[in-house]
């Protein structure tokens, strides 16, 4: 099916003052590199800004609070202090699951203006600092749960304690613990003081329990349902943290479900398309932006390099010719059926959806595919939207630099192919067959 375009009338008014207006755009806008560049490059656009996630932060504020924005249980700075009152299973296998969950070790502030749409992710210690990243970009709620083995809660904590001294979006933000039950997370009598500066450090270079224990596997899916779970909102998308969406993407999207009255489509889910972009090149936040740089080679769908089909979704082509616009709408509807049998979209849906497989690891490959099967033998619609979208983190992801990460992953792919037989035979026995929607 495609929607009818809906182009509203526009009330344009121009007043030229551009010395104000180029002081005050400077001073206020969320889209420019948060470096000291900011100024030079805009009268020199050709100067290569090339930044890492939380850099904006020391830009933008400049002294860490007195008082943290976040709302902390469990005791926490000083301890954390929980039993099994408190501890969780994973979501899908439930007392079946050798992972324990641990819920609103930071509960979010809900207030009334926010949009009620979540995003929710999940996250490792040496990812952390791209939550900042989300909490600029996000209009909504964020539910993020970090997995901690062992010491890695301290160093997430650690960082999270800055971040909630220092962003005041974290109000918004709520975060929960995964861990398996060989490395239950250790974090005792450590206080963390106010924090001196509101430098995001780069915590992709600090060393990790996980990292240097080669049988600690990411429990990707667990992390994923639990996000899902706690999340405030029924409207919820589960989307990775590197991913930055499109301006103003949460109030958007309620307006077109408004405008369109969309309030009981069960079993629709609404698509944001994924790009990724030169890593010299500043986050696109509206349509206009991205085509820009498609058309000059700087940007290309997600992982078109690595994986074709993974993200070539239904009616790229109609996306690419509509007319740009600031206003999220419906354009395209499809089913994940052949030859989008391998497609992996990300989605604003709502917690009534599939769960995600938590046998399924990171390392392993293929950890969001069975849930797409099961949705499309459920006989899901996915609604791509125009005018809405995701980015990843700059950088293109190209064949070559891929070469050398397979040999790793090698035994997590069989051990991952091995669980996804098991699930598949159970998913099969469950649900009508149907030849359009493929396992593989």
């Amino acid at each position: 099916m495609i929607y009818p375009k809906v182009t509203p009338m526009k009330c344009l008014l121009t007043v030229i003052l551009t010395s104000l207006t180029l002081a005050v755009f400077i001073l206020s806008s969320n889209e420019l590199s948060p470096s000291l560049l900011i100024v030079s490059r805009i009268f020199n656009p050709e100067i290569r800004v090339n930044y890492t996630p939380g850099d904006f932060v020391k830009y933008m504020y400049l002294e860490p609070a007195n008082e943290s924005y976040c709302n902390f249980n469990y005791k926490l700075l000083n301890d954390f202090t929980f039993d099994g009152e408190y501890i969780d299973y994973g979501p899908e296998l439930g007392k079946n699951s050798p992972y324990r969950v641990i819920y609103n070790v930071i509960s979010a502030k809900a207030t009334t203006d926010i949009p009620k749409v979540t995003y929710a992710t999940h996250v490792s210690a040496d990812f952390m600092y791209y939550l900042p990243e989300l909490v600029r970009y996000w209009d909504g709620f964020i539910s993020v749960t970090a997995f901690v083995p062992d010491t890695d809660v301290a160093l997430v904590l650690e960082q999270i304690n800055q971040y909630c001294h220092c962003l005041p979006g974290m109000s918004r933000v709520s975060l929960h613990f995964a861990y398996s039950i060989t490395t239950v997370p250790l974090l005792r009598n450590i206080y963390f003081n106010k924090p001196v500066t509101c430098e995001v450090a780069d915590s992709s270079k600090i060393e990790t329990y996980r990292h240097t224990n080669d049988s600690v596997i990411y429990p990707i899916n667990v992390c994923r349902n639990a996000a899902r779970t706690a999340s405030l909102t029924e409207n919820v998308m589960v989307s990775d943290i590197q991913l930055m969406p499109s301006e103003g993407l949460a109030r958007k999207f309620l307006d077109m479900i408004d405008q369109y009255k969309l309030y009981d489509c069960s079993r629709n889910v609404y698509v944001l398309p994924i790009f990724e972009v030169e890593a010299n090149e500043e986050i696109p936040r509206r349509k206009s932006q991205l085509v820009e740089l498609l058309r000059e080679n700087k940007a290309v769908y997600f992982h078109k390099l690595i994986c074709t089909h993974c993200q070539k979704f239904p009616g790229i082509e109609t996306w690419l010719r509509t007319t740009p616009s600031d206003i999220v709408e419906p354009l395209v509807s499809a089913r994940r059926e052949v030859p989008y049998h391998r497609w992996e979209p990300i989605y604003i849906g709502t917690k009534a959806e599939p769960f995600y497989n938590e046998m399924l690891s990171w390392e392993g490959l293929q950890d969001k595919m069975l849930q797409m099967l099961e949705m499309c033998l459920m006989e899901y619609k996915f609604v791509i939207l125009d005018g809405a979208f995701l980015v990843h983190w700059p950088g293109i992801k190209k064949k070559q630099n891929q070469q050398n990460e397979e040999q790793w992953r090698d035994p997590f792919k069989k051990q991952n192919s091995n669980e996804y037989a098991k699930i598949l035979m159970n998913l099969l026995s469950r649900y009508d067959a149907k030849s359009e929607c493929k396992p593989y």
